[in-house]
């Protein structure tokens, strides 16, 4: 069977339509939109390259993305997702920026790692939570026909999400 090829117009489409979309995500995430520095948010970007002879997409963004996306289990509670504290706690810096950004004091960024070590971090799900509301929206007929189904589809298996 021969493989279907994707036009390289139509992953443009895609993938802007998707970074715009998990920015959106991101930044409504409830109960606890997911900018305090904008770092992530801004991070998405989509380059589209030839591999192997074909055109694909490749998205980058900061490499905590995913533990934001399936979570981090704690010592105690635990969530469904590859990632756990087990010896050590998070680090240091990242609480210690993150406190400043909130405009916390110093202090509470000893007791913030240990929750997080403890309780860990839930999972949004924004990668595939942003790939549904894309289908969604491609359902709609709101794009042209370039985004198609496959490109979701693909996404979907590239991102492990059902």
């Amino acid at each position: 069977m021969a493989k279907k090829l994707i036009k390289r117009e139509a992953l443009n489409d895609f993938a802007e339509v998707y970074t715009k979309v998990v920015k959106e995500t991101l930044a409504t995430n409830q109960p606890y939109p997911k900018r305090a520095s904008g770092k992530l948010i801004e991070s998405f970007k989509f380059v589209i390259e030839q591999q192997e002879g074909n055109d694909v997409i490749v998205i980058n963004a900061e490499p905590y993305y995913t533990f934001v996306d399936k979570g981090v289990s704690g010592t105690i509670r635990k969530y469904n997702t590859p990632y756990s504290y087990r010896q050590f706690p998070p680090r240091i810096d990242a609480i210690r920026n993150w406190v400043r950004i909130k405009g916390l004091p110093d202090e509470a960024v000893f007791p913030i790692r240990q929750k997080i070590f403890r309780f860990g971090i839930k999972p949004t799900n924004f990668i595939g939570n942003a790939l549904k509301e894309v289908d969604r929206l491609r359902k709609t007929g709101i794009f042209e026909e370039s985004i198609t189904a496959d490109i979701i589809d693909m996404a979907k298996k590239t991102f492990g999400v059902k």
